[in-house]
C-alpha cells in the first residue's frame, strides 16, 4: 500500500556571495533491478545572473559587480 520508501541525498555548495547550487537526487531500484541516482531538482544560481543584468540593462540602470571580503 502506498509509495514505497525512497533514499533521497541532497547536495549543495557555495561559492563566494553570488554562487549556489543545489542539487537533489532520488535512488530507486530501476527496471532491471539494480539502484538508480536521478536527479530530481538543480538550482544554479549564477544561471539566473546574465538574464538579470542584461534586464537591469535594458531598463537603463547600472550594474554593479560587489567584492566581499575585508579591507
Amino acid at each position: 500500500m502506498g509509495d514505497p520508501p525512497r533514499l533521497a541525498i541532497l547536495g549543495e555548495y557555495k561559492r563566494g556571495p553570488d554562487r549556489t547550487v543545489s542539487r537533489h537526487w532520488t535512488i530507486e531500484r530501476g527496471d532491471s533491478g539494480r539502484l538508480e541516482a536521478t536527479e530530481a531538482f538543480r538550482f544554479d544560481g549564477a544561471e539566473l545572473r546574465d538574464p538579470l543584468r542584461d534586464a537591469v540593462l535594458e531598463s537603463g540602470w547600472a550594474w554593479r559587480g560587489v567584492i566581499f571580503g575585508r579591507l
